[in-house]
């Protein structure tokens, strides 16, 4: 910019000591400009042009400064921006932490879940097995009960052919009674044979009658125990068959915790101790009540917090949390309770699962506890 400015001093200075000739060259004609003129006007444009040069410095001072700044505003947001893609990296780091936990517990419950099947499997198996030999061992015994029926009414038929043969033979005896009585005393030899005759018939009809009729009894009391044995086999069919399908039968539990930890944080809390198991829905291994019907059921848990520890668990149905307890750090061993009402259907899951915090509190009559029934 000064060299600049010392050109156009020169040009000025060189254009102000040329002389013009006007004409025939003679010197009256010359014009000579006013030197102090010139020098004024040279000093008023490098006046000027150094205001301009210092008001371009002023505003590239500016902008400079307006530069900086803005850098210092990028650097600053960088700064946030960085921190903020470090928290969510950390953040994300953790839910796939806790999603991979999640995944490992449901694939632990699903390979619970299909052992538990392959056992009711077995189970149901062996149930069949066993209800087809009843079955068998009960048409048997009906096969049997009809040949002794139809042995029984045949000698119901004999009994009746002896008595009718008792009755002849009375009658038979009258006639010769009355036959007797009207002979003469020469016939006394003759009827006391006759009478000899008759009361040995007599004799041995009554202790054949006797034998049969004692046979009889016989028949009906072994009737009567084939009867009662039907009767127990068809109760026992019938108890196997409901405790299988009747969906109004009882389901009920209740079970705890037999010791404590201060380190538990986290999957299914497992309450070993099974105080009732009606129905035989709750397994103390894993800690899940699966339902054996379908209906309406109530749960109700209890945890205690262990001296001063947050403790949350969920009840959940199928992997979805339903209800929550707390117990809160507050004070020492703080209880957390909770109940839910519940529409399950035959196969359905529940059991508490941890949420936050950590341990529980138990002593040797339990305190944290898990219960539920069938109310309908």
């Amino acid at each position: 910019m000064l060299v600049t400015l010392y050109i156009l001093v020169s040009m000025v200075g060189v254009h102000s000591a040329t002389v013009s000739i006007l004409t025939d060259e003679i010197s009256q004609n010359k014009t000579n400009p006013n030197i102090n003129e010139i020098s004024a006007k040279n000093v008023d444009v490098f006046r000027q042009l150094m205001n301009q040069e210092t008001i371009i410095r002023i505003n590239l001072v500016k902008n400079v400064h307006a530069l900086m700044k803005d850098m210092l505003t990028l650097q600053e947001k960088m700064v946030e921006t960085e921190g903020e893609i470090s928290r969510v990296k950390t953040t994300t780091y953790q839910e796939i932490s806790e999603l991979k936990k999640q995944v490992e517990f449901l694939k632990a419950e699903n390979a619970a879940l299909k052992n538990k099947t392959a056992v009711d499997e077995k189970e149901i198996m062996i149930l069949k097995e066993n209800l087809e030999n009843v079955s068998n061992t009960l048409t048997d015994v009906k096969v049997e009960v009809r040949y002794l029926s139809i042995s029984i009414f045949g000698m119901n038929d004999d009994s009746k052919e002896i008595d009718k043969r008792l009755q002849e033979l009375e009658n038979s005896t009258k006639e010769i009674e009355n036959e007797v009585r009207m002979n003469d005393k020469n016939n006394a030899a003759t009827l006391s044979d006759l009478e000899k005759r008759q009361l040995t018939l007599i004799d041995d009809l009554k202790n054949t009658t006797s034998s049969l009729r004692g046979d009889f009894g016989d028949y009906e009391t072994n009737q009567l125990k084939i009867s009662a044995t039907i009767s127990s086999l068809e109760l026992f069919r019938i108890n196997q068959t409901l405790s299988k399908c009747d969906p109004k039968q009882n389901v009920a539990f209740t079970a705890g915790v037999t010791s404590q930890s201060t380190t538990w944080n986290s999957g299914t809390l497992i309450f070993d101790k099974v105080i009732l198991n009606v129905g035989n829905g709750y397994n103390p291994s894993t800690g899940i009540f699966t339902s054996p019907v379908a209906g309406t059921f109530v749960f109700y848990v209890t945890a205690v917090e262990y001296s001063k520890q947050d403790l949350y668990v969920d009840i959940v149905l199928n992997s979805v949390s339903k209800v929550r307890t707390m117990g809160y750090s507050d004070a020492a061993y703080q209880t957390g309770t909770n109940m839910v009402i519940l529409n399950l259907q035959k196969g359905d899951s529940v059991w508490v699962r941890h949420y936050s915090g950590k341990g529980y509190y138990t002593s040797s009559a339990p305190v944290t506890t898990f219960t539920g029934f069938l109310v309908e």
